[in-house]
């Protein structure tokens, strides 16, 4: 049987450029194909993740990491589970295609995944209408998701000044599931068409299972 890993974020970029007539079809290959280089806005958030990553309890006004600076003048209470960067699978059968859905949380907690954004324009529903938590939530388990969206904007390069702090969540729902695997069968008759190398020859599925 055929297989391929796919991530919530190449089930986004797929749906983004479905529904935008604007959108760069050579962009979005590239990024499939891991062949996109990083914005500076990436970088930034990558940075806020780490810093968050390795955060211990108490009053934080700032942290530096990997040569990026964040001062921060958001009032909030930001509670940062035991548990942090957790990765994880789920195995779905779509089209004759086994693909294996990855996901990494930022932190877990209970039956309730974390995510952290880092924006500079804050936008509810630009979140809320991605599958990134519906693959979330169904990859671990749980039954919330929860953004941790810090707002703020650049003062100087790689300095940045974080101005507020949202919190959104969304919960599972009946029918998730199904939508997923409508999405998953979309991207895998993309990938058969456009993305070929990214679909490789697995082990017959029965062999699998029989150990």
């Amino acid at each position: 049987m055929k297989t391929i890993r796919v991530s919530a974020t190449d089930i986004d970029a797929v749906r983004r450029y479905r529904d935008d007539d604007e959108a760069d079809f050579d962009d979005l290959i590239a990024q499939l194909r891991r062949q996109s280089e990083p914005t500076e806005a990436m970088l930034a958030g990558t940075a806020l993740h780490k810093a968050l990553e390795t955060a211990e309890a108490g009053e934080l006004r700032g942290v530096s990491v990997d040569g990026y600076i964040f001062d921060i003048e958001a009032s909030a209470e930001i509670d940062l589970p035991a548990i942090r960067e957790m990765k994880g699978t789920r195995e779905y059968v779509v089209s004759g295609v086994l693909v294996t859905l990855v996901g990494k949380v930022d932190a877990i907690h209970g039956k309730r995944v974390d995510d952290h954004k880092f924006t500079s324009r804050y936008d509810a529903e630009r979140y809320m209408d991605t599958y990134q938590w519906r693959i979330y939530l169904d990859i671990f388990g749980a039954d919330e998701f929860r953004w941790n969206v810090f707002e703020g904007r650049e003062v100087a390069p790689q300095h940045y000044v974080i101005t507020n702090f949202h919190r959104l969540t969304m919960h599972r729902y009946p029918g998730m599931e199904a939508d997923i695997l409508g999405e998953l069968c979309e991207f895998v008759s993309f990938a058969r068409k456009h993305l070929p190398e990214r679909i490789q020859e697995g082990s017959d599925i029965e062999t699998l299972l029989a150990g």
